[in-house]
């Protein structure tokens, strides 16, 4: 079992819902966190470790875990099917 913690963040902006995956060391998480998310005070723990950009869209109204987050990395063999 690996350190990470993968959430699927929700944050309000405006009228619309935006989403955002987050994977964090299990270790950079202080207190019961990693347990409790949604409490008020890892919310904004959490809200903190968010990209800027969705920082500032708004507050965050769910927090959802994730299994796994797969990055895909690109292709290089110039139009071949990778394998």
């Amino acid at each position: 079992m690996n350190d990470n913690i993968n959430w699927l963040i929700t944050v309000l902006c405006g009228d619309i819902t935006l989403h955002c995956a987050l994977q964090v060391k299990r270790s950079a998480l202080s207190g019961d966190c990693a347990e409790h998310p949604m409490e008020p005070e890892n919310r904004k723990i959490i809200h903190a470790l968010l990209p800027l950009h969705v920082q500032s869209c708004g507050p965050i109204v769910a927090v959802d875990r994730l299994f796994d987050i797969h990055i895909v990395k690109p292709c290089t063999k110039g139009g071949e099917e990778c394998q």
